[in-house]
């Protein structure tokens, strides 16, 4: 196993961001790690006016990081701010800071929501409980994905640079992978593979999608908080922006990338895969691009060499077919 993203802080330290956020008269009662999660070192914080806050920190800046894991928490607050007054259940945001003028390292604050981790829950529920669980995030999900953005672009959030064309951030972030493949000891795509060409010949597959909608990123049960309210329970906030963009909601890799049952399909109102041609290139293309993500990610951060090889054969296998579609 590799050395972990994270990087705790001292209690001293927890107090001093959360003054410098909430104000130089705020007590910290008791900070708390919270477990889970790859990247961000997290503390549940209670504080004396009875307030329960969640403190993020990214990794210090000596971490090995890919070039699509830069700048999460910053896109992440990006993604908060905007997501203010709609019926998506997210935390409220109640301060960022991405200065490293306090401490060398972004962090932001948010408030506490109540729930249990659906992934490790999901033992405790009866197969009907689970079935309206993926069916309430079969709602969410298609509200998410209606919500359009405002500013017309493409891409990640904030501070990165925005795409008119919904290709020219797809090609950007293959070729980003590919330079995460380059030094790689033993995940490597054949010569003849060059997968940012492969996403320029489909560039009109791509342009086919004309309104930049918002993508989760990483919506699983891991990241979904569910809670018994009147004897039900109900999802009470999806976690985890960081991997937030504006574009096709296909790139959502759960609507590929799992069986999420037929009350989600029901509740979202479509089903995968597509059925266009043009869909369908591109939903192969983010296959590929998903598995080789999870690939180096399997083997860089968490030193799993088998899986990082079973999911690079994954996306070998459908890069073959890709390459078929697009000569």
């Amino acid at each position: 196993m590799q050395l972990s993203l994270k990087a705790s802080i001292s209690h001293k330290t927890i107090e001093l961001l959360i003054r410098h956020g909430l104000g130089s008269g705020t007590k910290v009662i008791s900070a708390k790690s919270i477990r889970g999660g790859l990247f961000n070192t997290s503390y549940k914080v209670e504080l004396a006016d009875k307030r329960i806050v969640v403190l993020r920190i990214a990794p210090p800046k000596d971490k090995k990081l890919l070039g699509v894991e830069k700048q999460l928490l910053s896109r992440e607050a990006h993604i908060y701010r905007y997501l203010e007054g709609t019926e998506v259940p997210v935390p409220k945001l109640l301060f960022s800071d991405f200065s490293r003028k306090i401490i060398d390292r972004d962090y932001i604050i948010s408030e506490f929501k109540e729930g249990h981790t659906a992934f490790y829950h999901q033992r405790h529920l009866k197969k009907q409980e689970m079935e309206h669980i993926y069916r309430e995030l079969g709602e969410y999900t298609r509200l998410i994905h209606s919500l359009e953005n405002r500013g017309h672009w493409f891409g990640y959030p904030p501070p990165f640079a925005p795409y008119k064309k919904w290709s020219d951030f797809i090609i950007k972030y293959v070729r980003s992978l590919e330079e995460d493949l380059e030094d790689h000891p033993y995940l490597r795509l054949p010569k003849e593979y060059s997968l940012s060409n492969i996403a320029k010949k489909i560039a009109p597959h791509l342009d086919k999608v004309k309104t930049p909608r918002l993508i989760h990123g990483d919506l699983w049960l891991r990241n979904i908080l569910i809670r018994k309210q009147q004897g039900h329970y109900k999802i009470s906030a999806i976690l985890d922006w960081d991997r937030s963009l504006w574009g096709d909601p296909y790139f959502e890799w759960i609507l590929y990338g799992t069986d999420p049952g037929t009350s989600f399909w029901q509740a979202y109102g479509k089903t995968m895969p597509a059925v266009t041609e043009a869909a369908y290139v591109r939903v192969l293309l983010y296959k590929i691009c998903g598995a080789i993500q999870a690939a180096l990610e399997d083997s860089i951060h968490f030193g799993l060499k088998k899986k990082a090889l079973t999911m690079f054969g994954y996306a070998l296998n459908d890069l073959k077919e890709l390459l078929k579609r697009s000569e």
